[in-house]
């Protein structure tokens, strides 16, 4: 069964095939628990919403209709679920760093002096995503690594189109605007050079 697609394998799991379940939830096991630990940065409690998830999916696959991917809907389903979670507790934990996001700036810069003290920017940078609001880094997540489209993320998340493009523009212009306060001379440099880390950041 593990040539069928995600709608196939809905559409047997409704006809009360259990393998295909099992192909399902190995499919995508991997990055539900991914997405949410970028949420809660915590292992147990995304090992223990991730099989919330997918006891969810199995009792929710029959109100699947196929207007929109699976994939969107079962993202949408997980953010959701861990939003729910997070009202519950009634705390607010703190968004790990998002790896990538980083290689993804980090990896913009080629003069050798910049190669020289990557170690040190990159140490900065990862305390200025860490220190984002939520909704920028959720978004921002959703659209450099997991390579949702504008309209898959509001789907998703449940915000206007808008919302997301407003989002992921304003994100790119914090991690510039406190990049400029901790390396200021980056301000000067960007000015003649179009590599600088901070005027990357707002590419």
């Amino acid at each position: 069964m593990e040539h069928l697609t995600d709608e196939q394998l809905v559409e047997q799991i409704n006809r009360g095939q259990a393998e295909a379940y099992r192909v399902l939830v190995d499919r995508h096991k991997s990055y539900v628990y991914t997405l949410i630990y970028r949420m809660v940065n915590h292992r147990e409690t995304a090992e223990d919403l991730s099989q919330e998830v997918f006891l969810k999916l199995y009792r929710s696959l029959s109100h699947f209709r196929g207007e929109s991917k699976f994939t969107t809907w079962l993202y949408r389903m997980t953010v959701n679920l861990v939003t729910d979670y997070r009202r519950a507790q009634r705390r607010r934990p703190v968004v790990p760093l998002l790896d990538k996001l980083k290689t993804w700036l980090a990896d913009r810069r080629t003069e050798p002096e910049q190669q020289a003290i990557r170690h040190e920017e990159s140490d900065s940078l990862h305390r200025m995503i860490a220190q984002m609001p939520e909704k920028y880094k959720l978004v921002m997540y959703l659209y450099h690594f997991k390579q949702l489209s504008y309209q898959e993320i509001s789907d998703v998340t449940d915000l206007p189109l808008k919302t997301i493009e407003t989002r992921l523009y304003r994100g790119k212009a914090m991690l510039k605007e406190k990049w400029l306060e901790v390396y200021p001379d980056a301000r000067t440099n960007a000015q003649t050079s179009q590599s600088a880390p901070a005027s990357r950041a707002s590419q």
